[in-house]
């Protein structure tokens, strides 16, 4: 199962509250496209899962993933980088790690 920190969380719960998201609404992951045929991960905010995904709630915030990339997701963990900028101008980014580091 995927894993989200507390300050992936916090972040999430940020952003929801800059863009106007209604309270309840939780964050999904899923496929999407990317270039060169590749599949990469989106996210975004939902007010309900759908019927093939995976929800679990931590640290206040519902997970959504769903089910073609719950497996592959299995283990790691989203987490933030408050500014991987390094200069301070840069805004917090999610990144996903695996329980290597």
């Amino acid at each position: 199962m995927l894993q989200c920190t507390p300050a992936a969380a916090a972040t999430l719960e940020a952003v929801r509250q800059q863009n106007d998201i209604p309270d309840g609404h939780g964050v999904r992951l899923f496929p999407a496209p990317a270039p060169e045929g590749e599949v990469g991960l989106g996210i975004d905010f939902a007010a309900e899962p759908q019927a093939d995904d995976v929800v679990t709630e931590q640290h206040g915030t519902t997970l959504m993933v769903d089910g073609q990339i719950n497996d592959q997701l299995d283990g790691l963990t989203l987490d933030v980088v408050p500014d991987p900028s390094q200069d301070g101008n840069g805004a917090p980014q999610l990144v996903l790690r695996s329980p290597e580091g």
